[in-house]
């Protein structure tokens, strides 16, 4: 039910979006976003209300976010802001808006006014809402609201639909396109749908009858991609059944949020599973598919988990070898990002800054501790101490230079042969190219020591 507040007999109704609970599509900036609960939509033109966390929802400057109501006219709208400690993503994103206030900390723009729709522009900032309450005013006593149909779309096995009005209504629904009316079925609670369906919806109280409420819930067909450079190919936040043939787990790191990070190569390229709960291990052979969404964070791929849907059962992992690095050019770690590597014979450099670099030409990787190892915790050890070997994954890119998290540093000792050193006896016989032996005054070409040369 929406929530009821007052003591009016047709009180106020407030309508509150929490990331945790309502979401959108999108992850990341560059695309629209779209967002409904309890007959208040919000769309954004360039908006995630999707994020990795669900910490806020975040309104991109110089986004275009309109909120409309049909349920009534909206009379305020409040948002609660994750500013930063530079005072970043405020609530000050949204001034210049008529009828928008905000606090002098920033963690709280108040919209105050009454119209059915409201638009925001984010011309001063970036804002992240951590929360974004609707109220809606009075409604007129000889109307009945409309009920709000709640669910997820697009969806890919199924979606569960909650359909909701002012307390004393009862609500008839219709999924087969025709127009609900009080010879539809009685809503009683959820239910699942399994295909492409639109739900139409009444709510009836005391005779009188709402509007039509209506929203189409879309089953995605996901693409099929053969191999990772396939699957990273299809775009961000697109999801898809990656197929896996002869893939390694290259390594497996759990964050001290308890949430694993998998490292996958196959024979097209490797890719990072983000935050996974699936029970893979280092080094296991993988053959199968698996269904996930597709992400980048700093140019790194990812494979991220779809709630309800993402799971093992079709992909088969057995424990194998231990994968072996790929040995690369310090310039080519930009083109093998996720996988496993090897530099070779490589020497180790610092800057001021304390960040540790291998130089190759005009190009550079950093080496950093990513996996947060004791071994590497002092770098400065390997800094101008001779070649060494390093392996590791290259983990991300940042402003043009890859990093490499480290996983095993070993310093190249000469073996015998790469010791020897020739030595010449000045005091050797010489020979003419007659084969006569000559003395140290014979002028032309001679032998000596095995070599041929000009004696003047």
């Amino acid at each position: 039910m929406l929530a009821m507040v007052g003591t009016a007999a047709y009180a106020q109704t407030v309508v509150t979006f929490n990331p945790s609970e309502t979401k959108g599509t999108t992850s990341a900036s560059g695309t629209p976003d779209k967002m409904e609960k309890g007959g208040i939509t919000i769309e954004s033109t360039n908006a995630a209300f999707n994020v990795k966390g669900n910490q806020h929802y975040r309104f991109y400057k110089n986004s275009k976010t309109t909120i409309t109501s049909t349920i009534g006219n909206i009379t305020k709208i409040e948002f609660t802001c994750d500013v930063d400690n530079t005072g970043s993503n405020g609530a000050n994103g949204f001034a210049g808006v008529e009828g928008y206030t905000f606090t002098g900390d920033k963690k709280t723009g108040t919209w105050e006014g009454d119209a059915d729709k409201v638009v925001f522009t984010a011309s001063k900032g970036q804002v992240r809402a951590t929360k974004v309450v609707v109220t809606i005013g009075t409604p007129d006593p000889n109307t009945v609201a409309p009920p709000s149909i709640e669910g997820v779309s697009p969806f890919l096995d199924k979606t569960t639909v909650t359909l909701s009005a002012a307390e004393g209504t009862k609500i008839y629904y219709t999924t087969n396109n025709e127009a609900p009316t009080t010879a539809s079925t009685l809503y009683s609670a959820p239910f699942e749908l399994t295909a492409t369906t639109t739900v139409k919806a009444i709510a009836v109280k005391d005779g009188k009858q709402s509007s039509v409420a209506e929203k189409t819930f879309t089953k995605e067909e996901l693409t099929v991609a053969n191999s990772i450079a396939e699957f990273k190919a299809i775009g961000k936040d697109k999801k898809a059944i990656l197929k896996l043939v002869n893939a390694k787990v290259l390594y497996k790191w759990t964050l001290s949020s308890g949430s694993i990070s998998i490292y996958v190569r196959d024979h097209s390229g490797a890719i990072l599973f983000y935050k996974h709960t699936l029970g893979l291990k280092a080094n296991e052979d993988l053959n199968g598919e698996i269904v996930g969404q597709y992400t980048e964070y700093n140019a790194t791929p990812e494979l991220i988990e779809v709630a309800g849907v993402t799971n093992l059962d079709k992909l088969n992992h057995v424990e194998g070898a231990a994968a072996e690095p790929k040995v690369i050019a310090p310039a080519a770690a930009i083109d093998n990002l996720c996988d496993l590597v090897k530099l070779e014979k490589v020497k180790i450099t610092a800057e001021e800054s304390k960040r540790y670099y291998v130089v190759d030409g005009e190009k550079k990787v950093q080496l950093y501790n990513g996996f947060q190892l004791s071994a590497f915790n002092d770098m400065a050890q390997f800094v101008a101490t001779g070649e060494y070997d390093v392996v590791g994954i290259v983990a991300s890119v940042y402003k043009g230079v890859p990093s490499i998290n480290l996983i095993e540093i070993k310093k190249v000792v000469p073996n015998a042969i790469d010791t020897v050193q020739e030595t010449q006896n000045e005091n050797a016989p010489m020979y003419n190219l007659a084969g006569q032996r000559v003395g140290k005054n014979y002028k032309g070409v001679v032998i000596q020591n095995g070599k041929k040369f000009m004696n003047k």
